[in-house]
């Protein structure tokens, strides 16, 4: 009978063994999984409220296309024209080109193209008037603010003329364009 009691014991401790080992290891089991709940909830935190305070701007390069886009308020026309990037602008920023160009707008700006854009008050420059003064057909150009300044003084006579073509020019001729201009000319020759 002293044996059965041993035996008893014996399976007692091993039972409250192999219990204290499951115990033991489903205890080990959740405090990493908590721990590891803990440790993302941190990284979530930290990710919200961290503010990125180094954002690259985009800056011009030193081989980006540079161009002017006019537009004059008379006239309603364009005028655009690439010219070689200044200096000055390489490496600034688009804020930074606005304050440089502060009569200027930033029409597009990347690191690779930059355009700047302005209003005018007035006509562009390739507004003409074909008119006859003293006999002779003469040329005048439309300046920004509309007055007129010679431009060509041509070798084609009042005399060589059909009448409805002195009427005209008389009155005056108006033309856009320097191909125009000389499409004109070429008829009164």
């Amino acid at each position: 009978m002293r044996k059965d009691y041993v035996y008893i014991g014996v399976l007692i401790v091993c039972i409250i063994g192999v219990v204290w080992g499951i115990v033991g290891l489903l205890d080990t089991a959740y405090q990493k999984q908590e721990a590891k709940t803990i440790s993302n909830v941190q990284e979530i935190y930290e990710k919200e409220n961290t503010v990125t305070t180094a954002v690259e701007e985009e800056k011009v390069s030193p081989n980006a296309s540079f161009g002017l886009k006019k537009y004059y308020d008379d006239c309603s026309h364009f005028e655009y024209e690439e010219a070689e990037l200044p200096k000055e602008l390489v490496n600034l920023t688009k804020q930074e080109v606005e304050d440089y160009y502060d009569d200027w707008e930033v029409e597009k700006f990347s690191s690779k193209e930059l355009v700047l854009c302005k209003e005018i008050n007035g006509f562009c420059n390739e507004h003409f008037l074909i008119k006859l003064d003293d006999d002779r057909v003469k040329v005048y150009r439309f300046g920004n603010s509309g007055e007129l300044t010679e431009y060509k003084n041509t070798d084609i006579f009042k005399d060589y003329l059909p009448e409805e073509d002195v009427e005209n020019l008389e009155e005056g001729i108006t033309v856009y364009g320097e191909g125009k201009l000389s499409s004109v000319l070429e008829d009164f020759e």
